[in-house]
């Protein structure tokens, strides 16, 4: 259990999150500090304690496959369902609702946490755990009173699942696709009709579905105008079919026990979700809170295939010494885990100035704040929603591609082994390609990411970035460190300037440019760790020194090729394969 509920975890925990602050904020009672923090570290220590049995059976069942079942629906593997039945008796789902629907109201912090360890032991299961939360906190914010309580109850029990069904046939990513058709009849009934593709979890009770409405059907296509968010429940009220139909499952390299399914809707009905034609702002708020999740669902896999690598590495011998003893292998060891400590102190960042807008959300929505208060507040939420809506994109794609990385390398320290089933690094491996594909593939999130930058979000977030780190220079321990930090965010504003001269070429060097974002600000909550912990001085230490070179690379990639580079990839796509 012991390493499921991790140094870094106890950290932000104990030291790095003004708890008292922002439960205050949150609130307008008095704050329990002992009690409430006690509360989130058994929440946590029960979470890892779970996670850890589950390990055992998922590594085992991996093969097995969700299928379908005579009613319409989709069904995952008997060990999956019996951890999922587990964590429903320990009260550890849809931990993010509020207490009056029966959940605990947990930051989004820890409830990352709790979807990183589990995770950890089964990527399959988190899906279905990630979805049901991010179900119901879409149908906390957007349903009304009636529809939240009818339903949340019921998801914090853990009675009902739920999934979010965007994807269609002609619409991936480009939502302005979408086909699938709402249709208010005249005796009241809201009707859904259409089909989805690749839905996670497509067997649960509740869909929130994406559809046209029918009213500016036409006038809306090819646009994300004209839709709305929609719940659509496999059974009406009496028990009875709904006409939602899951008519197949597709066979897939990993994650094998996540259903993931084709749904047919045929005049189902459903009740909308917020106002009508504003469902892609709802579903924008489902799809930004999934990149955060498999950002967890990453940082825990990642987690398994490196501490699978370090132990087989100081038990296998070769030439009569460890493989851990290797210099090539220890640097590769130590590169898999300071890697996965920048992947996870990027995506706790996030979390946490997410947790500070949900603090500011509920104490704008009170009437108990002075005039001076409730200005910080506002102007707080306005900033910090600015560097979530950049941060969030960047989250999923490092974690997903350092997850990616670190499996790989993982099953090189096994050598032959590693390719075998004999071992776990190859399903790990299989897990994890899927990751950097779903809610947005990693090349869609680059993209987002420059979208925000050409926004101002940078501007921003470096401004946080700089005054946190001329702060650490009052800091011995950590001044050289943070000024050469400070160092790379200016450098970082010089290739920026040369990208943003072309938009196209500032599209097709996105990845460097977010990359670049992704270190400095990595580095930076690292370097807060370290202050926290001086033990981990050597991490942030690690990172900084490959990152310094890494930056001045990227920016003169940006820098050389900007009035070449386009023309060139042109002419290489023109010769013949």
């Amino acid at each position: 259990m012991s390493h499921y509920l991790g140094t870094a975890m106890r950290l932000y925990l104990d030291h790095l999150v003004d708890w008292e602050a922002l439960l205050s904020l949150q609130r307008s009672e008095r704050v329990d500090l002992d009690a409430e923090v006690g509360a989130f570290r058994t929440i946590l220590e029960t979470a890892a304690q779970l996670a850890a049995s589950f390990e055992e059976p998922a590594r085992k069942h991996w093969h097995a496959e969700a299928s379908l079942t005579d009613d319409g629906g989709a069904t995952s593997p008997p060990h999956i369902r019996a951890a999922y039945e587990q964590l429903r008796k320990a009260g550890l789902v849809s931990l993010p609702i509020d207490e009056e629907y029966g959940g605990y109201g947990l930051p989004t912090l820890l409830n990352g946490m709790v979807i990183e360890m589990i995770s950890r032991a089964d990527p399959s299961l988190m899906m279905i755990v990630g979805l049901q939360t991010g179900a119901a906190s879409d149908i906390q914010k957007y349903g009304s009173e009636e529809v939240k309580r009818k339903w949340l109850p019921r998801f914090t029990a853990g009675d009902v699942e739920g999934s979010m069904d965007l994807t269609e046939p002609q619409a991936g990513s480009d939502l302005g696709g979408i086909a699938t058709r709402a249709t208010e009849t005249e005796d009241g009934r809201l009707r859904v009709d259409g089909q989805k593709i690749f839905i996670s979890n497509g067997g649960a009770e509740v869909h929130l579905v994406l559809a046209r409405d029918d009213d500016s059907y036409d006038a809306s296509k090819g646009t994300t105008k004209g839709l709305s968010l929609i719940l659509v429940p496999r059974h009406k009220d009496d028990g009875s079919p709904n006409g939602v139909t899951v008519t197949r499952l597709e066979r897939k390299l990993g994650i094998h026990g996540s259903a993931t399914c084709e749904v047919v809707f045929d005049d189902a009905e459903g009740v909308r979700l917020g106002k009508q034609g504003q469902g892609f702002r709802a579903m924008l708020d489902l799809m930004n809170a999934a990149r955060l999740g498999v950002a967890s669902q990453a940082v825990g896999l990642a987690s398994a295939a490196l501490h699978d690598a370090r132990e087989y590495a100081k038990q296998r011998k070769q030439f009569g010494v460890p493989i851990a003893e290797q210099p090539l292998v220890k640097t590769m060891l130590a590169r898999m885990t300071v890697n996965l400590e920048a992947a996870r102190a990027l995506l706790y960042r996030t979390y946490g100035l997410l947790d500070r807008n949900i603090a500011r959300e509920a104490a704008l929505g009170r009437d108990d704040l002075s005039a001076a208060a409730r200005a910080e507040a506002e102007a707080g939420l306005e900033r910090d929603s600015s560097r979530v809506r950049l941060l969030t994109p960047l989250c999923k794609y490092h974690a997903t591609e350092i997850c990616d990385e670190i499996t790989r390398d993982a099953m090189q320290v096994f050598g032959g082994v590693g390719f075998t089933m004999d071992s776990d690094v190859g399903k790990y491996h299989a897990d994890s390609l899927i990751m950097t594909v779903y809610e947005g593939t990693s090349e869609i999130q680059a993209s987002f990411a420059l979208k925000e930058i050409g926004k101002g979000a940078l501007n921003t977030v470096f401004k946080q970035i700089r005054d946190e780190l001329a702060e650490m220079q009052n800091d011995p321990e950590r001044a050289e460190l943070a000024k050469q930090v400070l160092e790379m965010t200016h450098r970082i504003d010089q290739a920026g300037g040369v990208l943003f001269q072309d938009i196209g070429y500032a599209l097709m060097r996105a990845k460097l440019l977010t990359q670049m974002v992704i270190d400095v600000t990595a580095a930076t909550e690292l370097l807060h760790q370290a202050g926290a912990d001086s033990e981990r001085r050597v991490v942030a230490e690690a990172f900084i020194a490959r990152c310094s070179l890494g930056i001045e690379h990227m920016a003169r990639r940006i820098e050389v090729d900007a009035d070449t580079a386009v023309d060139r990839d042109a002419a290489v796509l023109a010769l013949e394969a």
